[in-house]
């Protein structure tokens, strides 16, 4: 059977003690400063963690806002285009209808000199004619510078009419 003494059970608590508290210093001391450096790098690195995703946050934000800039940017660009294509093409049609008008003009102008000049002709035809008939009815008996008279006298006759008619 087993004996049990007081001293025997007195030295083994004793061991156990010693055992104890050579475990506590040797073993459970430093298992426990490796854990709490442990849980100190854990915390140091969420810390790291959470400004790394702070600072990525800010970066993203000012991104977007420089995205938002250049888009506006774009936009106005897009703008100033448009209206200065509109421009352009408000200046092009204000150039062409100014040509247009000014050809019209010229036209007109060149309408009239050759009207007074199909006028003119016609005078001095008609002018030739009478003095033909003239020279007939007189008989072949006249000369250049009666001729040149009559004319001249027709014209001013024929002149005075047309101003009247214009009038």
């Amino acid at each position: 059977m087993i004996n049990l003494s007081v001293s025997s059970i007195a030295i083994t608590i004793i061991n156990i003690i010693v055992l104890f508290l050579l475990l506590k210093k040797f073993l459970i001391g430093p298992i426990n400063k490796i854990m709490a450096e442990r849980e100190e790098m854990i915390k140091s690195s969420i810390a790291n963690a959470n400004q790394t995703k702070d600072d990525a946050m800010k970066l993203k934000q000012q991104y977007e806002d420089t995205l938002a800039g250049v888009q506006d940017e774009c936009d106005t660009m897009r703008d100033k285009s448009r209206q200065a294509a509109q421009n352009e093409y408000n200046r092009i049609v204000a150039d062409a209808g100014e040509k247009s008008n000014r050809m019209i003009k010229d036209a007109e102008k060149t309408i009239e000199v050759q009207r007074e000049k199909a006028l003119s002709d016609m005078e001095s035809q008609v002018a030739e004619l009478a003095m033909s008939a003239a020279a007939k009815i007189l008989g072949e008996d006249s000369n250049d510078a009666k001729n040149q008279s009559l004319y001249d006298e027709f014209i001013e006759k024929a002149g005075e009419a047309h101003d009247t008619e214009s009038n």
